[in-house]
């Protein structure tokens, strides 16, 4: 499913992917959950182990086994225990429903084939409880696109465990026509005085979905949505300036069909 290789990345990615700002939000809501919580691209934990903390239940799920494997790391490292189960969320299939399906960090949008953006949504609807929440947050196209020009951009240098620095860097071109953005990161590790050690370069692919497009798209696929917030403070969605959409969205009740 994923339009990033995780894998090549899983080692890094705890050293420049550090914010926190969803973690409250996504607490408050596992917490109004009466029932199991399923959080979908889990990664390695940045979110899912401060629900865990909280005392959550929480089963994990993502794609790639590297990402996983540093998650596990982390259970283990905090004395936690969960199911963590390596799963393309296309191809879900648990045998049960949750009373919370969740996919953070605008992750759906690494979805990019139009078939597997329906039968993602499909699954999650087929392991969502009646009355359950499905929350999927994507970026809003008119603030995300001002940061794709066309040209190489510096996203920062970050410490590594071993001592060395990691200069993280991307390229990133939008296709008006598929509504999609494709690009490049570029990861060097430089020694304390600079010497280049590694370096690699990481493809990149995903959708910015206008919300009309992605109203449609859940709409089609058995859900209502219920709220459209436009930043993790429950802010209204301003379509011009919000810089997320969270969706919040419900199954269709019979009595509606």
């Amino acid at each position: 499913m994923s339009a990033m290789d995780y894998e090549r990345v899983a080692r890094f990615y705890d050293s420049y992917v550090q914010t926190d700002m969803d973690v409250p939000f996504f607490l408050r809501e596992a917490k109004k959950a009466v029932g199991p919580v399923l959080e979908l691209t889990a990664g390695t934990g940045r979110v899912s182990i401060p629900l865990l903390l909280a005392g959550i239940d929480v089963t994990c799920v993502d794609s790639s086994p590297a990402m996983l494997g540093v998650l596990r790391d982390k259970l283990r490292a905090e004395e936690l225990s969960t199911e963590v189960i390596q799963a393309d969320m296309c191809e879900l299939s648990l045998n049960r429903r949750f009373d919370l399906i969740f996919v953070p960090f605008h992750s759906f949008a690494e979805i990019t084939d139009p078939t597997q953006q329906r039968q993602a949504l499909s699954r999650i609807h087929d392991h969502l409880s009646d009355e359950g929440r499905f929350i999927c947050t994507l970026r809003n196209p008119p603030v995300r696109l001002q940061s794709v020009t066309g040209r190489r951009r510096e996203l920062g240098n970050f410490p590594l465990p071993d001592g060395n620095m990691l200069s993280l860097s991307s390229v990133e071109y939008y296709d008006p026509v598929s509504k999609s953005v494709s690009g490049s990161q570029f990861y060097d590790v430089r020694r304390w005085d600079g010497c280049l050690l590694a370096s690699m370069t990481v493809d990149l692919h995903f959708c910015l979905y206008s919300h009309y497009d992605f109203q449609s798209l859940a709409e089609a696929a058995g859900f209502v949505p219920v709220h459209l917030y436009g930043d993790y403070s429950y802010g209204p969605f301003e379509p011009e300036v919000s810089p997320f959409m969270i969706w919040v969205l419900r199954r269709v009740r019979a009595e509606t069909v």
